[in-house]
């Protein structure tokens, strides 16, 4: 691939899109590039389960006649993306990963898909998940495990593993994944880019499967912050088919991007999220600096004690398996030999969980985010680690026979889980790499229904910096 078709694959979102506008970019050209980066790259990646080139070639044609024609619909019309393989698009099969569902074929599109469909998005495909979400290092013994662009020895984070290593391998300008536990954020930050958990609610799930529905929010994956913004613009709002969908007013999540950090009140807490024996000394090193960096460029940071707060994590893990459960409890009993073990395993646990348990988590999980609201309100956002740990190993991460998870793949939510507890905006940015050349990923959280502060501080912290720039190694 020649030096400019390669810097078009890494170009973003927020500077193609005036030039597809002005035709100075093609839609055709774009989608050829992403076509061709998975035909070449995808053997070692897997980042995709199912790639659709003749669709999304004419797709492309069909947009770019519509933008010389002047119908030019907005930031997202011309950009080919992917879509987690949870997300219903009529027609094609949506099998979480699981063979349990490989013959689910959707005979309707998820809303979020009507709404990339009308922006004008290209989708290319369905991308690679750990089996029905549940699962933070991006493993899959049956679909194959996605592997990190950076090293692809290493686990990607999971469980939006494929639409991670798609983006970050410059295969496709943005994707959509979920978010229970972490699972954009996650990838996000071991795959070095931005990804963004929107307020619960802020983003329907209308055919997209549930994993905890309590818990369940879809967002943008994309490789700078003003990509986020500019997918998000077309995801979120109001559906009545989803109950907790929220009718608040959708502003412009790119309006304050260029704002900057003045008069902006950074909080930092003092306990958990930077607690030297849970967060690698790597990690610590890149956040502090990145915080300092954000200190030095307008932003006035705050000290906020936390000393609770780790207990966000246990609340989500007991709604995640109570929910997880009750959403299967008709597969499990016919298919139980077709899920995996690790997953089936999982799933066999929670049934002793017993409801009281269920039901104290929702009323701890209540009193928690009261107690989180308090905490933060005189902040504008907290700035933590994404996650403590630096990229594991692929085989470090592969779950033993008659396990529910690997060791290793433990530590690696403690953090992003607190923003599911509490269904605040919370979104990771690249921060810098460990001494392998692997990313690191600053969390920047926010109050609900504020995703234009999140990603405003987001942008900023990103305009200061050229992690960005760096390629992965492919």
């Amino acid at each position: 691939m020649s030096d400019r078709r390669e810097d078009l694959a890494f170009a973003s979102i927020h500077e193609l899109a005036p030039k597809i506008k002005d035709g100075s970019a093609s839609p055709v050209e774009l989608t050829q590039i992403a076509l061709e980066r998975v035909a070449k790259l995808d053997s070692k990646l897997n980042s995709f389960l199912d790639v659709w080139q003749d669709e999304a070639l004419a797709t492309a044609s069909k947009v770019e006649r519509e933008i010389a024609n002047g119908n030019y619909k907005g930031s997202m019309h011309g950009i080919p993306i992917g879509l987690k393989d949870l997300v219903d698009v009529e027609g094609k099969a949506t099998t979480a990963g699981s063979k349990v569902l490989q013959s689910n074929i959707a005979t309707s599109n998820a809303t979020v898909t009507k709404r990339l469909n009308h922006a004008g998005a290209i989708t290319i495909g369905k991308t690679n998940l750990v089996e029905f979400a549940l699962g933070s290092a991006g493993v899959n013994p049956y679909t194959g495990d996605a592997c990190n662009p950076w090293d692809t020895d290493k686990i990607t984070g999971g469980s939006s593993s494929g639409s991670g290593a798609a983006v970050a391998g410059g295969l496709v300008y943005g994707a959509l994944g979920s978010d229970t536990g972490g699972s954009i954020r996650m990838p996000a930050s071991l795959c070095g880019l931005a990804g963004l958990k929107p307020t619960y609610g802020r983003v329907p799930r209308t055919g997209v499967m549930d994993l905890s529905w309590s818990k369940d929010h879809v967002g943008p994956m994309t490789r700078r912050t003003a990509d986020c913004a500019h997918m998000l613009n077309v995801i979120a709002g109001h559906d009545p088919r989803d109950i907790a969908s929220s009718t608040r007013h959708v502003p412009d999540f790119a309006a304050d991007l260029e704002k900057g950090l003045d008069g902006l009140r950074i909080g930092v807490p003092e306990h958990y999220f930077f607690d030297p024996e849970i967060v690698d000394p790597e990690v610590l090193a890149s956040v502090n600096d990145a915080i300092e960096l954000l200190a030095n460029n307008g932003a006035e940071i705050v000290s906020i004690p936390m000393e609770w707060v780790s207990q966000g994590r246990a609340i989500n893990v007991i709604i995640s398996v109570a929910e997880g459960l009750a959403v299967h409890e008709k597969l499990l009993p016919e298919n139980a030999d077709d899920y995996t073990p690790a997953v089936r395993t999982r799933m066999l646990t929670a049934l002793s969980i017993p409801a009281v348990d269920y039901i104290r988590a929702q009323r701890a999980r209540q009193a928690f985010s009261v107690q989180m609201a308090e905490a933060t309100k005189d902040v504008d956002v907290l700035a933590t680690p994404s996650i403590p740990v630096l990229a594991h190993t692929i085989a470090e991460c592969t779950v033993a026979p008659g396990e529910a998870l690997a060791e290793k793949s433990h530590e690696i939510p403690l953090f992003t889980s607190i923003f599911d507890v509490t269904g605040e905006p919370s979104h990771s940015v690249l921060c810098g790499f460990d001494s392998t050349n692997m990313p690191i990923g600053l969390m920047i959280s926010g109050h609900a229904f504020d995703e234009s502060t999140v990603l405003r501080v987001g942008h900023a912290y990103e305009e200061l910096t050229t992690w960005h720039s760096q390629r992965p190694p492919l």
